[in-house]
């Protein structure tokens, strides 16, 4: 059964000296064990904290219903836990000004009696590069693209970054059916970007590309990934060729770049 309540709760919760949170949704699709349910609430977060933010991520660490149920999801069952980027709230959860945004967090089936979600701690991270300028490198997709980046930074985190150009092409190699599979339509186009990852790949929070203005460059599908434990590959496509002095920014996730938000929700009411 699909269950949606909106709720603007006049009680945020205070979790940062600049950052204030509060559920704004709660999409309730509890299942009899017919299908497989799910909870997802929405949050939002407002703050001039926020402005200088980049992307977003949440760590959860618990969450129970008021019968004890553990919704935490598996391992298995998450499909990324990296940085998001951020969301405006819809018009009708608007009401934390220009400086709020909208998050999602992800559990599994409440019990069939339960009405409250008892508890939800965690940390939100927010990638703010603005706080330490040195973790933001910058490359030039046209004459450093083909191999490693020599940056002392990425040797210093053990991690190796590669450019990707129509030039320098890219050759995918996909997993499918439990077999590696060449796919030759992964090659880079005229209007394409991309990068490759190996290394520690978790000290790398993003990477964008944009004009030598520093105006990102926006993509029309978005950015798609490929790889294996040793290394993955993105592609950015645009709707124009990339001009020739456009710039890589790479931004690390350093202690100063890096802010983390307690989170702790008590007594989510369940629709």
């Amino acid at each position: 059964m699909k269950r949606t309540l909106t709720i603007l709760l006049a009680c945020a919760s205070l979790l940062h000296a600049e950052v204030k949170v509060s559920v704004a949704g709660v999409n309730d699709q509890r299942s009899d064990g017919s299908f497989s349910g799910s909870l997802d609430i929405a949050l939002i977060l407002s703050g001039p904290e926020l402005k200088n933010a980049r992307r977003i991520r949440v760590k959860l660490e618990s969450a129970t219903d008021e019968t004890g149920r553990n919704l935490l999801k598996d391992s298995d069952e998450i499909f990324d836990e990296g940085f998001m980027t951020f969301k405006r709230p819809t018009s009708d959860r608007s009401k934390g000004g220009n400086d709020a945004f909208e998050i999602e967090i992800g559990l599994k089936n409440p019990a069939r009696e339960a009405k409250t979600v008892k508890n939800i701690t965690g940390v939100i991270e927010l990638l703010v590069p603005s706080n330490d300028p040195e973790s933001i490198i910058t490359a030039s997709p046209t004459k450093d693209a083909g191999k490693p980046l020599d940056n002392p930074a990425l040797k210093a985190i053990s991690t190796k970054i590669t450019l990707l150009t129509k030039a320098t092409g890219v050759l995918a190699t996909k997993k499918r059916n439990g077999r590696n599979q060449t796919d030759d339509d992964s090659s880079i186009g005229d209007a394409q970007l991309g990068y490759k990852l190996s290394g520690s790949k978790g000290a790398v929070a993003d990477v964008e590309f944009c004009s030598a203005s520093g105006q990102a460059l926006k993509t029309v599908k978005g950015v798609y990934s490929f790889g294996d434990e040793k290394s993955d590959t993105f592609i950015a496509s645009f709707r124009d060729k990339p001009p020739a002095d456009a710039v890589a920014k790479i931004y690390l996730l350093t202690e100063k770049s890096l802010v983390k938000i307690p989170l702790n929700l008590t007594a989510v009411p369940l629709p």
